[in-house]
């Protein structure tokens, strides 16, 4: 699953740069249920989705027509100061998560619970077998495409 793929990516540069946030995951390893959804709301491994507005549509005084190209920027969203406290932080034991890296309504992702359970368990058992690790991040690899954002490789040392 592709965004499993760049979730772990995420996750192995987040956790490199916030060891503190690693350790307690490797203390308490019940967080990481948690830590999985702070990880999809901090760096949404597709934070842009694109739809056509069906009908004229008023957001904040601003029209949008109907048959407009409209971009969802729904990584911003997890970011978003209205939302959530200190939203640039990274905090595995942050509550109140409500990202919608996984779309909303009809365009939420039939594989989000898939997902979820891979990334839960792959960052569990990662965190057993290496609680500590570095990036070179000079050589971290990132795919470039429209609408996925991530690594493609992450050179990890332990």
């Amino acid at each position: 699953n592709e965004t499993v793929a760049r979730l772990l990516g995420w996750a192995a540069l987040t956790l490199a740069r916030n060891p503190e946030q690693r350790a307690k995951l490797v203390a308490h390893l019940g967080l990481i249920g948690g830590a999985v959804e702070e990880l999809l709301r901090y760096d949404a491994p597709s934070p842009v989705q694109r739809r056509f507005s069906l009908r004229n549509n008023t957001f904040h005084g601003m029209v949008v027509p109907s048959g407009a190209k409209v971009a969802l920027l729904t990584g911003a969203a997890g970011r978003d100061e209205r939302q959530y406290e200190n939203p640039d932080v990274f905090d595995v034991e942050r509550t109140g998560i409500r990202h919608v890296s996984f779309g909303h309504g009809a365009h939420f992702c039939l594989g989000a619970a898939l997902a979820r359970l891979e990334a839960r368990v792959a960052l569990e058992e990662t965190l057993r077998r290496f609680p500590t690790w570095d990036v070179d991040e000079d050589t971290v690899e990132y795919v470039h495409t429209n609408s996925v954002r991530g690594p493609a490789k992450v050179p990890i040392g332990l």
